[in-house]
This record gives C-alpha cells, structure tokens and sequence, in this order.
C-alpha cells in the first residue's frame, strides 16, 4: 500500500469512528438537555430519568435519548382524548383514584412531545456537530 492509501484507512479506522462518537455524544447531549427543559415538572422524576448513550456495533453508530420512567410514554403522546393519532381511550370521562385515596374524573392528558421538540430544536446544531468530521477527523 502506498502512503495515501494507508492515511486513509488510518483516518476511517481510526481516526473518523472517534470523531463519530464525540459528535453523535455530544449531539444526543443537547437533546438531552432541551428535553429535560421542555420536560413536564411533576416532583422532578421524568426530568431525572432523561439520559443518553451512544453506541458503536459493525460501523454503525447509534444515539439513544429517552426515560425509563413507565408513564414518560403517556406524557410524550398523551392519553385519552388527547392522545396523537387517537390512539387514546375513547370511554370518557374515566374516574381513577390517586395515590392519597382522592377520586379524580378525566377525558385524557395533551401530549407533551418534549423529547420530539428537543430533536426538532437541536436539527441545525447537530448538523453542525457533524460538520467537521470529514474535514480533519475531528
């Protein structure tokens, strides 16, 4: 192999998937951020739960931005009448009974799509991100 060529199998072997990784970390970061921000505030769980990591399998890389919290779901796409694309319970209004033994009466929740608007606010900052990963490898 001939210098060029060995650069540039340096450069995608090693230097690029590095650049890669910083880029889509820092990236799912911001996401991270705006979505703790748009977050809805109840006692402070979801916003808590918001994290991010980065994975790299076969020359793929992939970021991942959510909560493990069991009700984010329900606030992202609302519930009831107000779910997207009316995937909501139907049968309203429906009565529940809260944590203190208080009955409540609801047609639903509007969704809340704070991860979606983070990505939507982030799109011209992640491409900026990107911007330079083939230009020296950083």
């Amino acid at each position: 192999m001939n210098e060029i060529s060995l650069n540039i199998k340096k450069l995608f072997a090693e230097t690029l998937p590095q650049a890669v990784i910083t880029a889509l970390n820092d990236a799912c970061q911001d996401i991270e951020n705006r979505a703790v921000d748009n977050c809805s505030f109840d006692d402070g769980t979801l916003r808590a739960s918001i994290t991010h990591r980065v994975e790299q399998s076969d020359g793929m890389f992939t970021g991942y931005i959510g909560s493990n919290v069991e009700y984010a779901p329900y606030i992202h796409e609302g519930t009831g009448l107000y779910a997207k694309e009316g995937k909501g319970r139907k049968s309203v209004p429906w009565v529940y009974q809260d944590g203190k033994g208080e009955y409540h009466s609801t047609k639903g929740q509007k969704p809340n799509p704070f991860l979606q608007k983070a990505v939507d606010e982030s799109m011209d900052d992640i491409l900026k991100r990107f911007e330079g990963c083939l230009d020296d490898g950083t």
